[in-house]
């Protein structure tokens, strides 16, 4: 049953379209239907449509092809005359030509007469053979007379504005002393800089871009900003994975509004695409910023990007990219040239009988003064033909893209256009259904068209305008809360750890108030704190960890020394008190035994405890000891905790910490079956040693197993 009806395009393109490929020596290589006879011999038949769309307008419509002009080279020794300019290239000139007849149905609300409506600028669709050198231009053109436009489907995308700033903002975060590419960060969209502001801290500067930068924060806010925020993603650069890092500076940080509003939401795709390289950088490779940049660069990645109508956008795109999508319009600008749109090949087939039937087809490569060979000749010959039909498949593809109205131009080069080209092979088809018109600026024109018989079709569908957005919830604007602490935790984790103030102070929760006179108070959500809450308690580890390898009598200078450098963030009464506690834990003969020959810090621990009586899955232990140590009979599990004040009984230690020690013991008992554990909580706040009662770890131990987790992160 020969499938011949076509619910997209109009009449008048589908009878074009049958005319141009009506004759098989014309155009060879579409697939012409065929009809079985009556003694089931099969013949070929003509290209036939048949038109659902009865009685809608159609247009067709030929320009005239942009022609090569003589370029006139300027007398270097003249001075340069701003205002004159050289004729422009023939492809410029038509996209220049396309974005005023796009601008014009736009601007002068033309309408669609099978849908009785203006036209938009989702309506238009662009089809090219190649890419290049049109669709840059055409970009260009619409753009500079602000007509939407979706881009070009495939993009290189080292080669997007928005990646470039991403990677100088890198190139400066791993060596500060790049002034060109921090100068590139500042007039970026990132922070928008003028000539005037960058001028005014780089102009007769002292040292780096960066250090002036730093140097004059104080003169503008924008300078404040800009170097509060990079002196921020300095810190992050140096310890997060590129794909966290990027993250935070797109989302958590503002910088992906501020990208998309200078460039337009088709950035959002290289930015998307380089999010998700960091990602597979990080699964494949140790992540490094440095190692992603380089990656990045050596990659040469090409973007495809889905150009599925749904967006007010001009789409540009190649005819191959574009089968199964329509438009109402089509230009065809590409189709003077007749050669392949593909890369060529010296590789030719032979025409020989192969050995075996099942063998495969026999190739013969071409080398330097063989080419007037007979086989290589003929071969040259089936390659060529195999093109021709291939762009009269393409041109169908085109031509059956129109729904409405069918534009046809062309712009050639140096040389002579082919017959072959596809602009006089739909010429000659049409040649005498044509009327020469004068367009709106008075150039001839060859047109075919019908005006509308039917009723217009009322629109329903995803070019229809949608409907305003509604605005976001107060919640979609903020960051999410922390998650209350459960009444029965999982495992103690740093994941979740409590919350903790700018110095690295515990917070406590404010009282929640009822809602009813009859209900418990609800949980408070946690406020959100700065990354300072963790570095009390890991300054702290860090110096009771390292401290007791080196002489006493280095101790104070060297804690000193320590937590000036890694904590210059902190406060200095906060640094202050650092070291002093850590230093009192030292030197306290309490804690003697903790730190002497036979004990060790930071001792990571794995275990896979199987359950009593073998009945359900094995209870798996994740974690690291803050310091274990062994005296004779007993071996001691110390958790450090910076809490400020210190609970005074073991009644009063928080859920959490027990189970934490509750793991430990229940990981260590087979490695000390011999050996008394005791498990412990050194409050640096004092300092004072809390041993846990044995039953009160031995009840933590049992629930550990009630709680049905299979793997207990104890970190």
């Amino acid at each position: 049953i020969p499938l011949t009806l076509s619910f997209r395009t109009v009449a008048p393109i589908l009878n074009s379209v049958d005319r141009v490929f009506a004759s098989e020596q014309r155009t060879p290589g579409l697939t012409a239907l065929t009809t079985i006879t009556s003694d089931t011999s099969h013949t070929a038949s003509p290209v036939r449509h048949a038109a659902h769309r009865v009685g809608h307008a159609g247009l067709i419509e030929i320009w005239e092809t942009e022609q090569p002009t003589e370029a006139v080279k300027p007398d270097p020794w003249s001075p340069h005359d701003e205002t004159a300019s050289d004729e422009a290239p023939p492809a410029v000139r038509l996209a220049n030509r396309i974005a005023d007849r796009v601008q014009q149905m736009i601007a002068s609300g033309e309408k669609l007469q099978s849908e009785d409506r203006p036209i938009t600028p989702g309506d238009i669709m662009i089809l090219v053979r190649k890419r290049h050198p049109f669709a840059g231009p055409m970009v260009a053109a619409l753009k500079a007379r602000r007509i939407n436009v979706a881009g070009a489907d495939r993009l290189t995308l080292t080669d997007q504005i928005a990646v470039q700033d991403l990677i100088a903002l890198g190139d400066f975060l791993t060596l500060p002393e790049d002034d060109l590419a921090l100068a590139n960060v500042l007039k970026s969209p990132l922070f928008g800089f003028d000539d005037d502001q960058l001028l005014a801290i780089a102009h007769n500067r002292k040292g780096t871009l960066w250090k002036a930068l730093l140097d004059h924060r104080s003169d503008h806010p924008a300078y404040e900003e800009a170097a509060s925020l990079l002196r921020e993603w300095r810190r992050r650069a140096d310890f997060l994975p590129p794909f966290e890092f990027l993250a935070g500076v797109l989302d958590r940080d503002g910088m992906r509004q501020r990208l998309l509003a200078r460039l337009g939401a088709e950035a959002a795709d290289s930015i998307d695409e380089l999010l998700n390289l960091a990602i597979a950088f990080d699964d494949a490779a140790p992540p490094s910023l440095t190692g992603f940049l380089t990656w990045i660069r050596e990659s040469n990645r090409e973007i495809k990007r889905d150009m599925e109508h749904g967006r007010n956008e001009v789409r540009i795109m190649t005819v191959h990219s574009a089968k199964g999508l329509e438009a109402p319009v089509v230009f065809l600008p590409d189709t003077c040239s007749a050669t392949s749109a593909g890369s060529t090949t010296s590789l030719y087939p032979l025409a020989i009988q192969p050995a075996h039937k099942e063998a495969p087809e026999a190739f013969v490569w071409q080398v330097k003064s063989t080419g007037a060979l007979g086989p290589i000749a003929d071969g040259r010959n089936v390659v060529k033909q195999r093109e021709r039909e291939e762009r009269n498949r393409l041109l169908y593809v085109a031509m059956t893209r129109a729904r409405d109205r069918l534009y046809i131009a062309g712009f050639e080069g140096k040389t002579k256009r082919s017959p072959e080209s596809w602009y006089d092979i739909v010429r000659d088809a049409l040649e005498d259904q044509l009327e020469t018109l004068d367009d709106l600026t008075g150039r001839k024109v060859l047109r075919l068209e019908c005006p509308q018989n039917a009723q217009p079709k009322q629109r329903n569908d995803s070019q229809s305008e949608a409907p305003p957005p509604e605005p976001l919830e107060d919640w979609a604007h903020t960051a999410a809360p922390r998650e209350p602490q459960l009444t029965m935790p999982l495992a103690p984790s740093r994941l979740a750890p409590y919350d903790v103030d700018e110095a690295g102070e515990p917070v406590t929760p404010p009282p929640a108030e009822r809602t009813k006179a009859d209900e418990p108070p609800a949980t408070p959500p946690l406020e959100r704190t700065n990354g300072n809450r963790f570095l009390r308690g890991t300054l702290t580890h860090a110096l009771l960890e390292h401290l007791p390898k080196i002489p006493q009598d280095t101790w104070t200078k060297a804690a000193k020394a320590f937590v000036e450098a890694r904590g210059r963030d902190l406060p200095a009464g906060v640094r202050k008190s650092i070291a002093r506690e850590a230093l009192d834990v030292l030197a306290s003969s309490e804690f003697a035994v903790l730190f002497g020959p036979d004990s060790r810090a930071e001792v990571a621990i794995a275990a896979e405890i199987p359950r009593p009586k073998g009945r359900g899955p094995a209870l798996k232990i994740n974690g690291q000891i803050d310091r274990l140590a062994v005296h004779g009979n007993s071996v001691y599990v110390i958790d450090y905790k910076t809490n400020r004040p210190p609970p005074i009984e073991a009644a009063q230690v928080a859920e959490a910490y027990l189970f934490q020690l509750a793991a430990y013991r229940l990981a260590l008992a087979r490695l000390f079956p011999d050996k008394s554990l005791k498990a412990a909580i050194l409050w640096t706040d004092g300092p004072r040693l809390m041993e846990i009662p044995e039953a009160m770890l031995a009840t933590y131990e049992k629930r550990l197993w009630d709680l049905g987790s299979t793997n207990l992160d104890a970190v």
